[in-house]
């Protein structure tokens, strides 16, 4: 290893920070336009004859919730996908997306079908109603898979500008509907949702290289069962990932419909409390910062000398340390933003108490967020798997107690936050701990 001397400073030569720095508000923007667009066009949208506007909001946030857990495990293999050198190396982006966009069309279907008979008996929704779901789970889907492909390329300028201009078309398009009669409003939404898959989809077709050569999609698909059987805990983790956000608003969402034997009702101060409670969740967008600038120590950390090498695993942890604090430091400071914002749009005591709750669990949650991409290097996927996992159980745990006070449901998003926090950050310390052990231990280990 000795004789293949290679120079610290162009192994690990560093990115600009401002350019580390602009990956990261990048990577967040879109779920910065997405929160903001959505509460400003939702506060406009108040005057509904009933039931049509819990018609309205369930099939919006349904459509979205189920296309996010139907798509999180193509989402993960599109990045394994756009990452295989082997078999996709030809027009790598544009095939993944191809593949990508029949699953999205066949699960939509699938999940639709599933869903049926609960919006038609349960929820009463007419057959438009019904369709109109459908075609907005179909439009959700299809757009997670497409910005999963710039995603994963790390062309993080790409989807900060679709969203921003979609969600300016969708607040537009559904006002304006709304305005017209509330009863168009859905259509509206409908509209603008079809211009952020447009946009998406025209976008990628135009900055991604097309195949030099054709490509059986048969054969494609044919690669992906080693994939997935590869990839099953991060997989897994992108879906428990998707249902801990969300489950605890389902389980309250449940037991207002059941009190009010509407089926399902998602208004309310829970709903309100509990989407701000996420925003220090924005404080993940030190995550694209971190790994921007450990990429290039990642892929060349048994390059160089032993010597040369230990400095740049101890750069590594350096990096870590100082992220992870700063990640930390960002999400408090978002606490306490959504918090006063909550106090200064409601003043109510119920909301700022689920609100802090939801708040403190997601600052645990981002560091479960934060390691996942640490433990992923030493083969350790499965316990940020399982961290998250924790998360779904102590939610469900809460459903017993919910109907006596819906607080319960944010404790149980932050008891298993906290403890799968504790989880993730005990292995990733302890992994940390023994770094060069660890690293040859995998270099060395049979393949």
């Amino acid at each position: 290893m000795s004789e293949s001397r290679l120079d610290l400073k162009q192994v690990y030569k560093p990115e600009p920070k401002n350019s580390n720095v602009n990956q990261a508000i990048l990577f967040i923007l879109p779920s910065i336009v997405i929160t903001i667009i959505s509460i400003l066009l939702f506060g406009q949208l108040n005057v509904f004859p009933e039931p049509n506007h819990n018609i309205f909001l369930v099939t919006v946030i349904s459509a979205i919730i189920l296309s996010l857990v139907g798509m999180a495990g193509m989402q993960m293999l599109m990045y394994r996908i756009i990452d295989d050198r082997d078999h996709y190396i030809d027009g790598t982006a544009i095939r993944a997306i191809k593949m990508g966009l029949i699953y999205s069309c066949t699960v939509s279907i699938i999940l639709a079908a599933i869903i049926s008979p609960f919006l038609l008996n349960v929820l009463h929704f007419s057959i438009t109603d019904f369709l109109y779901f459908a075609l907005l789970l179909f439009l959700f889907s299809s757009t997670w898979i497409i910005i999963s492909a710039f995603w994963a390329a790390e062309r993080f300028k790409y989807p900060a500008i679709i969203f921003t201009i979609a969600y300016i078309v969708i607040f537009g398009f559904t006002y304006t509907a709304y305005r017209i009669n509330s009863v168009y409003t859905l259509t509206g939404y409908i509209l603008g949702t079809t211009t952020l898959l447009l946009l998406s989809f025209f976008t990628a077709i135009r900055v991604f290289p097309k195949p030099r050569l054709d490509h059986a999609l048969s054969s494609d698909f044919s690669k992906l069962p080693k994939l997935i059987s590869l990839n099953t805990a991060p997989i897994l983790f992108n879906i428990f990932y998707v249902l801990a956000i969300f489950l605890d608003k389902i389980i309250v969402w449940v037991n207002q419909g059941l009190q009010t034997r509407q089926g399902l009702v998602v208004t309310g101060n829970y709903t309100t409390a509990a989407f701000l409670g996420l925003i220090p969740l924005f404080s993940i967008a030190v995550v694209a910062y971190f790994t921007s600038r450990t990429k290039s120590i990642v892929q060349d950390r048994y390059k160089g000398t032993f010597s040369e090498i230990q400095k740049g695993l101890k750069e590594y942890e350096r990096i870590y340390r100082t992220s992870l604090g700063a990640m930390l430091l960002i999400a408090m400071l978002l606490t306490i933003l959504a918090v006063i914002s909550g106090y200064v749009l409601t003043g109510n005591t119920q909301i700022l108490q689920i609100l802090l709750t939801i708040a403190m669990g997601s600052i645990c949650f981002s560091v479960i967020i934060f390691n996942s991409t640490v433990l992923v290097i030493f083969g350790k996927g499965s316990i940020s798997t399982i961290s998250v996992l924790i998360i779904v159980i102590a939610e469900l745990i809460t459903i017993p107690f919910v109907r006596y006070e819906i607080w319960y449901a944010s404790l149980g998003f932050l008891v298993g936050s906290f403890v799968g926090s504790i989880v993730s950050l005990s292995v990733t310390l302890q992994m940390l701990s023994r770094f060069e052990y660890k690293m040859f231990r995998l270099l060395l280990k049979p393949q």
